[in-house]
């Protein structure tokens, strides 16, 4: 398999996509998280609901997740027992009352430094494949040589 084929699973890339939707949720603890907060300086995969097994993953793969600046955010039901789960520095799970702001950005979708939608995901995407967009933007090329990793 070529290293853009699994750059085909997106549905759509930044060419005409919108600015994200900006939102603030509470964490399980009660706390405010506000997507604004990391806009401009991080990437965010924002899942909608998803499986414990995916959210395993995100926590073995923190540390490439560090390395290109990549946060994950999980929306979840109110009460969900996911919301309880071990955090990362790059995993953070949300009460989604009613689903209404994972409504917005699909089943997943990936959100550049540059605010803008990157691509939307029918299902959750693999994390290698997440990888291999961020990897092929003019953002993080720069970085790279910036920071050489």
């Amino acid at each position: 398999m070529s290293a853009l084929n699994p750059l085909a699973a997106a549905v759509a890339l930044s060419v005409g996509l919108a600015d994200a939707a900006p939102f603030t949720l509470q964490t399980a603890q009660g706390q405010p998280w506000s997507l604004a907060s990391v806009l401009g300086k991080e990437r965010v995969l924002i899942l909608r609901n998803p499986p414990f097994a995916y959210l395993a993953e995100v926590r073995r793969q923190d540390a490439a997740l560090q390395v290109r600046d990549l946060r994950v955010v999980a929306l979840l039901p109110p009460g969900d027992a996911r919301l309880n789960g071990p955090q990362t520095l790059m995993l953070t799970l949300l009460a989604d009352p009613g689903g209404r702001v994972g409504a917005q950005y699909g089943r997943a979708a990936l959100i550049g430094k540059d605010t803008g939608i990157k691509a939307r995901y029918q299902t959750f995407p693999a994390l290698n494949t997440v990888a291999a967009l961020i990897d092929t933007m003019p953002m993080r090329r720069q970085e790279q040589r910036v920071r050489g990793r």
